[in-house]
Formats: structure tokens, sequence, C-alpha cells
């Protein structure tokens, strides 16, 4: 299993042919989607201020840091570090860390992990043949556990549907629980 897993990460860091990793590669684009109505204010060659709306991030492409912190979380440049480099011309392979580049990749999964003999043929000392291996002290929940999947770029992009109440048109609750005058009620 191991083998097969090193093996499958080798070949999909030698067939990437962008400059990040699939999954990093999505959050960059994510990350460039979101700055596109940014307004950016040089205040050194390297300090920049973003406007984000009614807020405010300061970014130092020198020392790679946002006042969001989102650029030394993820070591990718956030979305008020794109708008940077998007108004200075320059790349974001740059900003990003090295862990994330197909040839990092390729080089941690160099190591070929050799396939194990059939088990009549290991040499298992006594010491451990003889040891007792106990369950686990913990049990599992009870229930079905929950989904874990990776949501796709689509999905990450388009918000979150919120419901208006029918009655008044406010947003965050429902007609049977609306306890406000409708909005466009008439004075009589």
């Amino acid at each position: 299993m191991f083998g097969r897993w090193n093996w499958t990460n080798r070949k999909n860091g030698t067939y990437t042919f962008t400059t990040l990793m699939r999954r990093y590669q999505e959050m960059l684009s994510i990350n460039e989607y979101k700055s596109i109505r940014m307004r950016v204010e040089a205040s050194t060659e390297y300090v920049y201020t973003v406007n984000d709306g009614p807020r405010r991030f300061i970014i130092d492409l020198k020392k790679k840091t946002c006042s969001c912190r989102m650029f030394q979380l993820d070591e990718i440049p956030c979305s008020h570090a794109w708008a940077v480099l998007k108004n200075k011309n320059l790349t974001a392979d740059v900003y990003c860390s090295d862990l994330f580049k197909p040839e990092t990749v390729v080089n941690t999964y160099d190591v070929p992990v050799d396939p194990l003999p059939d088990e009549t043929e290991w040499n298992v000392p006594k010491s451990i043949l003889d040891e007792v291996v106990m369950s686990p002290i913990y049990k599992r929940p009870p229930g079905r556990p929950k989904k874990k999947r990776d949501k796709p770029l689509q999905e990450l992009m388009i918000g979150k549907r919120r419901n208006s109440c029918g009655k008044c048109g406010r947003l965050g609750h429902n007609r049977r629980s609306c306890d406000n005058p409708p909005l466009n009620k008439k004075n009589k």
C-alpha cells in the first residue's frame, strides 16, 4: 500500500505542468478571483495597503506577510496579496512555498518503498511475537459518521443560499416564526 501511494504521488508530481500542485493551484485561483475588486495603495516599495470594501489590509511583499494572516498561514498569496501582485505585474509562484511545487513533491517521493516478501519468509523476533496487543480504550461514538469531502472550485465561489421571510421580506427566519410586521404594509 505504501509503495502504491509513493508511486501515485510521485507520478502526480511528475505529470503536473503548473507552477503548483493541483489543490494549491485551485486555492491560488480562488484568491485571484476574490482580489478582482480590491484597490491597492503603495506605501513603500514592498509595503502596500489594500482596500477590500470597508476594511484595509497591509501587505509586505518582502516579508511575505498580510494583516489578515492568511498569507503567512497558507504560505500562498492571499486575495489581498494577489491584488498587489497584479498591480505590480508580478507572478505569484515566487511568493508561494516550495513545498507546494511539483519538483519538491517529486523529490519527496524519490526514495522507493520496497515491497515486503511473503509472510512465510518474515524473520520476526520472539519478543515481538510474545507481545499482546490490547484493544483501544475508547469507543466509537454512535451514529453515522459525517461525510467529509473536498468542495470543487465552483462550489466554493458560490455563496450560501439565504432564505428570506415571505411575510415581511427580511432575512434570517421563515414565515411561521415571523413576529415582524410586513415592510410594505399600507396605513389605512
